[in-house]
């Protein structure tokens, strides 16, 4: 694929313009303290060890903190003492968080988190329009990726949610390869793979099916040896996650039997009423971090969800067509099930475009990014952010009569893509 050069102002002026939509569409919300805090504790205390600590006589001063205040609150290396080892959480976006203290160190740590995750979106961006073959893809993608407020909602929320982009930009840069075989630069792609399995798990099949792909495309011993360090690294790498809790519940994500709604207070009622004890998540002293009593709770709503499926299995077997569906599209909104139910007729007619221009390969890429969950859980935004980019990169590979519509300038020529 040959790609479009541009020069440096208008370079610069797309990335003003990602500056300044972030600016305009900044998230003003954040994750639940109980959840955000960990991270940021965590960085500020981590040794050589590489161990996740967190400060739990801190954290009270933190919960009583308002948004704003929160942003500019710095959280400072406890003493020993006050150090508690924490294990319930993904860790890999401690390391996201301490690099963001570290590069920017004159910024408060949440702030710096936040301006870490807009330059590289910046960056992102500017790579992958340098990728593409014309100015009117550069417009499509700059429009429909680097400028959606949807987007920049996620690149201004202080999480993991908005790192989940990496794996897509792996699959760009197999795609804007120029067909060159990868050689020994999928080693490379293999340890980014890793860092995003530590940061958000749910992205390993996704890099699974990339990695499988390119070992039956290149039929390398490079390709094999990846795919093989990837599952020892799987393997080796102690996850704490469990899916039963998400699981049950995603019912409520659409009219169910149950009664449930989609909320954790769903699956903490239940066990409540099943057991007589109270789910409580609050630092550092609730029973969630008991890891004998959230086993117990993960074995119960294991047990719930089963006996569940096996009486409603129809219903099961619809939310995960429509949760497929929406992921081809906007996803689910918590707030509107019109909406929702609106995203995956979308959806469906995106599968069908794509299926008719020849795009299966993304179609099964895409599919991959979200079959994780999607099975048990509506694909709201924060999970499936990673599919966006990939839409819109699909997007300016249609082709089609609308293409009138949009500039025809070009500084090369473009040139057939073929997977």
């Amino acid at each position: 694929m040959k790609s479009t050069s541009n020069p440096w102002w208008l370079q610069g002026l797309a990335a003003a313009a990602m500056v300044l939509g972030a600016w305009l569409f900044w998230n003003q919300g954040s994750q639940t303290s109980a959840w955000v805090y960990p991270y940021f504790s965590g960085a500020a205390n981590l040794g050589l060890d590489l161990a996740w600590r967190i400060d739990a006589n801190a954290y009270s001063a933190f919960v009583d903190l308002s948004y704003a205040e929160q942003m500019n609150h710095l959280f400072v290396r406890g003493a020993p003492g006050d150090l508690l080892p924490y294990s319930i959480l993904d860790r890999g976006y401690v390391y996201i968080v301490w690099l963001a203290q570290t590069l920017l160190f004159w910024l408060p740590p949440i702030k710096a988190v936040l301006w870490l995750q807009v330059g590289f979106h910046v960056l992102s961006v500017l790579w992958v329009l340098s990728r593409l073959t014309s100015r009117r893809q550069q417009l499509v993608f700059l429009l429909a990726y680097g400028l959606n407020p949807v987007v920049l909602h996620f690149v201004t929320f202080a999480y993991y949610y908005y790192w989940q982009v990496l794996p897509a930009l792996l699959w760009v840069a197999y795609e804007a390869r120029g067909g060159a075989p990868l050689g020994p630069r999928i080693y490379a792609m293999a340890v980014a793979m890793m860092a995003i399995f530590l940061i958000r798990q749910s992205t390993l099949l996704v890099c699974l099916c990339m990695l499988a792909y390119w070992v039956w495309r290149e039929r390398t011993l490079h390709a094999g040896l990846a795919l093989l360090a990837l599952l020892v690294f799987v393997l080796a790498v102690k996850n704490p996650s469990q899916p039963w809790h998400t699981a049950y519940v995603g019912l409520g994500a659409y009219p169910n039997a149950g009664g449930l709604i989609l909320s954790d207070e769903s699956g903490y009622s239940r066990y409540q009423q099943l057991t007589g004890v109270q789910i409580n998540t609050a630092l550092p002293d609730g029973n969630y971090y008991d890891a004998r009593v959230r086993a117990d709770y993960y074995q119960v709503l294991r047990q719930e969800l089963t006996h569940y499926a096996t009486q409603h299995p129809l219903e099961l077997a619809r939310n995960a067509v429509i949760n497929l569906a929406q992921s081809f599209s906007l996803g689910y909104v918590v707030k509107s099930r019109t909406i929702s139910y609106l995203s995956a007729a979308a959806g469906g007619l995106v599968m069908v475009l794509m299926a008719w221009q020849g795009m299966v390969l993304r179609m099964i890429v895409l599919a991959a990014g979200v079959v994780g969950f999607v099975l048990y859980f509506p694909p709201i935004p924060a999970y499936m952010f990673g599919n966006y980019l990939l839409l819109a990169w699909a997007l300016v590979h249609v082709r089609g009569p609308w293409q009138r519509w949009l500039p025809r300038t070009s500084a090369a020529r473009p040139t057939q893509h073929t997977q």
